[in-house]
């Protein structure tokens, strides 16, 4: 049989340790608030964050920091306790000598001013000076390479060689290590069954492995225009060059089919003008009875370009 009496002592004994805890926690809660509304003065160590450094300098001692005091709500400090803090030096602002950098507190004391709240007092920063060891680098502009594999659907292929953006990038540091470096690649990157333009983003490897140079740029873009191609084929005349003015020759074929790929909007643009194929005479091996002709114009437009003949036979007329 239940005991209400035992029960209900129960009930009220919790319900008073529940009120309890409540009021306790409201307590801690209304402490807290409390401390946080009040006037602190509190000095905290920032690290450095240089900006605007010359692309030709390196800076050695950037590892140093600022020790600053300031004076605000608790609200204001809580915020440095859950983070490292950091404070801006602009070094397109500092003066310089052979060997270092030189920020002194008075010259830059409105710059630090600035990077905190309005309601924060900045009553002291030390120290009054810092030095920045530094040294200068070499400067190279290199072509990127893009490191790729594609393939495309049946029929397509781009129109123009894929086109790079930026082309190059610069590299800076020692000049021993840059004078070894004369490209800097893409990561590999492979586009596969391709049947509409070409727009992608890819990273560069950096071409150094101890990565003690710096390279201004981490990615490039990759654009190409791709169509439809089809096959064409057409009848080049064939031009032999450099022959003696004492000597007459006849010569067979006197034109070459040759086959080719273009885009269905360049093909109808396409005529035999627009190639040349020549055999100079001036090649021409011992007792051999036989010329190599060689495409030596073609458009830029077209792609896959082939010969179907090898050989171009000739006689000597006396």
């Amino acid at each position: 049989m239940i005991n209400y009496k035992e029960h209900i002592s129960y009930y009220l004994k919790k319900k008073k340790l529940n009120i309890f805890l409540v009021f306790l926690t409201l307590a801690l809660v209304f402490s807290v608030l409390t401390k946080l509304s009040t006037n602190y003065t509190k000095t905290i160590v920032f690290t450095i964050k240089p900006i605007n450094l010359p692309e030709d300098k390196v800076v050695a001692s950037t590892s140093q920091s600022i020790t600053i005091t300031l004076n605000t709500y608790g609200f204001k400090l809580v915020s440095y306790y859950f983070k490292t803090p950091s404070i801006t030096i602009d070094f397109s602002n500092l003066q310089k000598n052979k060997t270092h950098y030189i920020w002194t507190a008075r010259q830059d004391t409105p710059n630090v001013i600035s990077q905190f709240d309005a309601k924060i007092k900045v009553t002291s920063i030390m120290p009054d000076t810092l030095m920045f060891s530094y040294g200068t680098n070499t400067i190279k502009q290199v072509p990127v390479i893009a490191n790729k594999t594609i393939t495309f659907l049946s029929g397509f292929n781009l129109t123009a060689p894929l086109k790079i953006k930026p082309d190059s990038v610069k590299l800076i540091g020692a000049k021993a290590l840059i004078d070894t470096i004369n490209a800097v690649y893409t990561e590999h990157i492979t586009i596969e069954n391709v049947n509409k333009n070409i727009n992608t983003k890819v990273k560069l490897k950096h071409p150094n492995a101890t990565k003690n140079l710096k390279l201004l740029s981490t990615e490039v873009s990759l654009k190409g225009e791709v169509e439809k191609f089809t096959e064409g084929l057409l009848d080049i005349p064939v031009l032999i060059t450099n022959v003696p003015k004492t000597t007459k020759i006849k010569f067979y074929p006197k034109t070459i089919p040759v086959t080719f790929s273009a885009s269905l909007n360049n093909y109808k643009f396409i005529s035999p003008n627009n190639f040349k194929i020549e055999c100079d005479y001036s090649d021409l091996k011992e007792n051999a009875t036989y010329l190599i002709p060689k495409i030596t114009e073609s458009p830029s437009r077209v792609k896959h370009i082939k010969m179907n003949v090898k050989r171009i036979e000739f006689i000597l007329i006396q």
